[in-house]
Protein backbone atom coordinates (compact mmCIF):
# COMPACT_ATOMS: atom_id res chain seq x y z
CA UNK A 1 0.00 0.00 0.00
CA UNK A 2 2.67 2.20 0.69
CA UNK A 3 4.27 1.46 -2.44
CA UNK A 4 1.27 2.54 -4.23
CA UNK A 5 0.74 5.98 -2.73
CA UNK A 6 4.59 6.68 -3.06
CA UNK A 7 4.05 5.76 -6.83
CA UNK A 8 1.27 7.91 -7.05
CA UNK A 9 2.65 11.14 -5.38
CA UNK A 10 5.50 10.93 -7.82
CA UNK A 11 3.70 11.20 -11.09
CA UNK A 12 1.66 13.85 -9.26
CA UNK A 13 5.00 15.65 -8.83
CA UNK A 14 6.56 14.82 -12.09
CA UNK A 15 3.12 15.97 -13.89
CA UNK A 16 3.60 19.66 -12.17
CA UNK A 17 7.05 19.78 -12.35
CA UNK A 18 6.21 19.55 -16.33
CA UNK A 19 3.52 21.64 -16.75
CA UNK A 20 4.96 24.58 -15.15
CA UNK A 21 7.89 23.92 -17.02
CA UNK A 22 5.51 24.47 -19.94
CA UNK A 23 4.51 27.56 -19.06
CA UNK A 24 7.61 29.56 -18.60
CA UNK A 25 8.47 28.25 -22.67
CA UNK A 26 5.30 30.05 -23.37
CA UNK A 27 6.20 33.33 -21.47
CA UNK A 28 9.18 33.09 -23.28
CA UNK A 29 8.45 33.24 -26.20
CA UNK A 30 5.79 35.59 -25.90
CA UNK A 31 8.66 37.93 -24.55
CA UNK A 32 10.79 37.24 -27.79
CA UNK A 33 7.53 38.30 -29.98
CA UNK A 34 7.08 41.39 -28.54
CA UNK A 35 10.65 42.44 -28.61
CA UNK A 36 10.78 41.44 -32.23
CA UNK A 37 7.60 43.38 -32.87
CA UNK A 38 8.57 46.43 -31.55
CA UNK A 39 11.55 46.90 -33.39
CA UNK A 40 10.99 49.55 -36.95
CA UNK A 41 13.41 50.42 -39.20
CA UNK A 42 12.97 53.43 -41.08
CA UNK A 43 15.51 53.11 -44.28
CA UNK A 44 17.17 56.64 -44.99
CA UNK A 45 16.81 57.34 -48.99
CA UNK A 46 19.12 59.97 -50.72
CA UNK A 47 17.36 61.53 -53.84
CA UNK A 48 19.37 64.18 -56.40
CA UNK A 49 17.60 67.45 -57.43
CA UNK A 50 15.10 66.94 -60.56
CA UNK A 51 16.37 70.76 -61.58
CA UNK A 52 13.97 70.90 -64.48
CA UNK A 53 10.72 70.33 -61.92
CA UNK A 54 12.18 71.94 -58.83
CA UNK A 55 11.61 75.63 -58.39
CA UNK A 56 12.12 78.56 -55.91
CA UNK A 57 10.15 81.37 -55.33
CA UNK A 58 11.02 84.84 -53.88
CA UNK A 59 8.75 87.65 -52.99
CA UNK A 60 9.21 91.42 -50.97
CA UNK A 61 6.70 92.79 -49.28
CA UNK A 62 5.14 96.27 -49.40
CA UNK A 63 3.59 96.45 -46.30
CA UNK A 64 0.80 93.67 -46.42
CA UNK A 65 0.99 93.42 -50.24
CA UNK A 66 3.44 91.16 -52.25
CA UNK A 67 5.22 93.77 -54.16
CA UNK A 68 7.73 92.04 -56.35
CA UNK A 69 8.04 88.51 -57.32
CA UNK A 70 9.88 86.20 -59.51
CA UNK A 71 11.65 83.10 -59.16
CA UNK A 72 15.56 81.79 -59.41
CA UNK A 73 16.22 78.17 -60.98
CA UNK A 74 17.52 75.12 -58.94
CA UNK A 75 21.25 74.31 -60.60
CA UNK A 76 22.18 71.14 -58.49
CA UNK A 77 21.77 69.65 -54.59
CA UNK A 78 20.35 66.23 -52.90
CA UNK A 79 18.35 65.40 -50.23
CA UNK A 80 18.31 62.80 -47.40
CA UNK A 81 14.75 61.86 -45.86
CA UNK A 82 14.22 59.01 -42.87
CA UNK A 83 10.60 58.71 -43.24
CA UNK A 84 9.06 62.51 -43.62
CA UNK A 85 12.39 64.15 -41.74
CA UNK A 86 14.92 65.38 -43.57
CA UNK A 87 18.41 64.39 -42.39
CA UNK A 88 20.67 65.78 -44.67
CA UNK A 89 20.17 68.10 -47.57
CA UNK A 90 22.56 70.84 -50.20
CA UNK A 91 21.24 72.80 -52.52
CA UNK A 92 22.90 75.36 -54.97
CA UNK A 93 20.46 78.03 -56.99
CA UNK A 94 21.82 79.77 -60.27
CA UNK A 95 21.76 83.05 -59.72
CA UNK A 96 21.32 84.00 -63.37
CA UNK A 97 18.07 82.67 -63.57
CA UNK A 98 16.75 85.39 -61.33
CA UNK A 99 13.27 86.51 -63.13
CA UNK A 100 10.69 88.56 -62.06
CA UNK A 101 6.73 88.52 -62.52
CA UNK A 102 5.26 91.51 -61.34
CA UNK A 103 3.68 93.92 -63.48
CA UNK A 104 6.27 96.98 -62.69
CA UNK A 105 9.16 96.32 -65.02
CA UNK A 106 9.85 92.47 -64.60
CA UNK A 107 12.91 92.60 -66.43
CA UNK A 108 13.91 95.69 -65.21
CA UNK A 109 13.91 94.31 -61.58
CA UNK A 110 15.59 90.60 -62.10
CA UNK A 111 18.56 93.16 -64.14
CA UNK A 112 18.99 95.27 -60.84
CA UNK A 113 18.40 92.03 -58.61
CA UNK A 114 21.66 90.60 -60.40
CA UNK A 115 23.66 93.56 -60.53
CA UNK A 116 26.72 94.90 -58.37
CA UNK A 117 24.30 96.62 -55.37
CA UNK A 118 22.27 93.76 -54.82
CA UNK A 119 23.60 89.86 -55.73
CA UNK A 120 26.09 90.28 -58.19
CA UNK A 121 25.91 87.52 -59.67
CA UNK A 122 29.19 88.28 -62.19
CA UNK A 123 31.01 87.56 -58.92
CA UNK A 124 28.43 85.29 -57.17
CA UNK A 125 26.91 83.34 -60.12
CA UNK A 126 25.63 80.79 -57.41
CA UNK A 127 24.03 80.63 -54.16
CA UNK A 128 24.40 77.87 -51.37
CA UNK A 129 22.33 76.64 -49.03
CA UNK A 130 23.58 74.15 -46.20
CA UNK A 131 21.51 71.98 -43.86
CA UNK A 132 21.76 71.89 -40.28
CA UNK A 133 18.59 70.25 -39.03
CA UNK A 134 14.93 69.29 -39.28
CA UNK A 135 12.81 69.70 -36.29
CA UNK A 136 9.04 69.90 -35.28
CA UNK A 137 8.21 71.06 -39.20
CA UNK A 138 10.78 73.15 -39.33
CA UNK A 139 14.38 72.91 -41.71
CA UNK A 140 17.24 75.49 -40.18
CA UNK A 141 20.64 75.85 -42.45
CA UNK A 142 22.51 78.92 -43.54
CA UNK A 143 22.57 80.43 -47.08
CA UNK A 144 25.46 81.73 -48.61
CA UNK A 145 24.79 84.40 -51.32
CA UNK A 146 26.54 87.38 -52.83
CA UNK A 147 29.63 86.61 -50.60
CA UNK A 148 27.43 86.86 -47.13
CA UNK A 149 25.62 83.95 -44.84
CA UNK A 150 22.03 84.16 -43.84
CA UNK A 151 20.20 82.42 -41.31
CA UNK A 152 17.35 79.97 -42.77
CA UNK A 153 14.16 78.64 -40.60
CA UNK A 154 11.36 77.43 -42.87
CA UNK A 155 8.64 75.53 -42.59
CA UNK A 156 9.28 72.03 -44.53
CA UNK A 157 7.24 68.53 -45.56
CA UNK A 158 8.15 65.56 -47.20
CA UNK A 159 5.96 63.99 -48.91
CA UNK A 160 6.49 61.50 -51.77
CA UNK A 161 10.07 62.45 -52.23
CA UNK A 162 9.35 65.88 -52.70
CA UNK A 163 10.02 68.65 -50.07
CA UNK A 164 7.76 71.86 -50.08
CA UNK A 165 9.37 74.56 -48.46
CA UNK A 166 6.77 77.11 -46.90
CA UNK A 167 6.79 81.18 -46.93
CA UNK A 168 9.80 82.17 -45.16
CA UNK A 169 12.00 85.45 -44.57
CA UNK A 170 15.48 86.58 -44.84
CA UNK A 171 16.92 89.55 -43.46
CA UNK A 172 19.43 90.54 -46.26
CA UNK A 173 19.90 94.38 -45.19
CA UNK A 174 23.75 93.72 -45.14
CA UNK A 175 23.76 93.54 -48.98
CA UNK A 176 24.95 97.04 -50.60
CA UNK A 177 22.12 97.86 -51.62
CA UNK A 178 19.96 97.96 -48.79
CA UNK A 179 23.00 100.15 -46.95
CA UNK A 180 23.23 102.53 -49.46
CA UNK A 181 19.73 103.08 -49.47
CA UNK A 182 19.47 103.41 -45.43
CA UNK A 183 22.59 106.10 -45.69
CA UNK A 184 20.98 108.04 -48.55
CA UNK A 185 17.59 108.25 -47.54
CA UNK A 186 16.64 109.85 -43.74
CA UNK A 187 13.07 109.16 -44.66
CA UNK A 188 12.07 105.12 -43.45
CA UNK A 189 8.76 105.04 -44.96
CA UNK A 190 10.55 105.56 -48.61
CA UNK A 191 13.05 102.25 -48.12
CA UNK A 192 12.53 98.76 -49.64
CA UNK A 193 11.91 95.78 -47.04
CA UNK A 194 15.16 93.92 -46.47
CA UNK A 195 13.24 90.89 -45.26
CA UNK A 196 13.27 89.34 -48.91
CA UNK A 197 11.01 86.12 -48.76
CA UNK A 198 11.20 82.58 -50.16
CA UNK A 199 8.90 79.63 -51.28
CA UNK A 200 10.12 76.19 -52.73
CA UNK A 201 9.24 72.92 -53.99
CA UNK A 202 12.39 70.71 -54.37
CA UNK A 203 11.55 67.46 -56.11
CA UNK A 204 13.75 64.28 -55.89
CA UNK A 205 14.54 61.66 -58.66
Amino acid sequence: MKKKLFFGVSIAAFMLASCGGAEETTEETTDETVDTTAEEVIEAVTSEIDTEASVINWFNMNGEEKDHFGTVKVLSGSFTTEGDVITAASLTADMNTITSDDEMGGEKLAGHLMAPDFFDVNQFASAEFTFDRHEEGTVYGTLAAAGKEFAVEAPATVSEGTVEIGEFKVDMSTLPFFVMEKEKEADVTKHHDAMIGFSATIVGK
